[in-house]
């Protein structure tokens, strides 16, 4: 491999690094953010409607925010374990792993807010799949060696 191509695949790796920290700092306001989870869904427009809002339904609103930024933390730290050990490494299972689970939670989240008549959700899912999207393209564009020889020259 290329030092230029070690160079860029080191720019990704540290480039998806810092965009699953700030996904997991993220995460870590809905759960414990209170009703700043809720205004910040309202502020990006898909938050409730102010017709129906209430302190009993802020309350309850707690519980779905503190459960999506809960899942969100896991699966960010579990996708920021692969790219800072096997992905580094060039291991190709990472990379498919990572892939897959962006897309499916792409398709599934997205399509889910339009049907649901949030288009607003979708839009803001965009930027996160650019974010973590485009480098696992490039990643796969410029696959690290496997295998005794990959050792030898690093």
């Amino acid at each position: 491999m290329s030092s230029r191509t070690a160079r860029q695949r080191a720019w990704w790796i540290a480039w998806l690094q810092v965009v699953l920290v700030l996904l997991i700092g993220y995460a870590l306001v809905l759960v414990f953010g209170g009703s700043l989870a809720e205004k910040m869904f309202s502020a990006f427009g898909f938050g409730p409607p102010a017709d129906v809002t209430s302190a009993e339904i802020s309350a309850y609103l707690r519980l779905p925010y503190a459960v999506l930024g809960a899942v969100l933390a896991g699966w960010a730290v579990l996708m920021l374990v692969v790219v800072r050990g096997p992905l580094s490494e060039g291991s190709p299972w990472a990379l498919t792993a990572l892939a897959a689970a962006l897309a499916v939670w792409f398709v599934l989240d997205t399509g889910m807010s339009f049907v649901l008549d949030y288009p607003m959700h979708a839009l803001f899912n965009v930027p996160f799949a650019l974010a973590l999207g485009l480098p696992l393209w490039r990643l796969r564009v410029e696959p690290m060696p496997q295998g005794p020889e990959a050792a030898s020259r690093a």
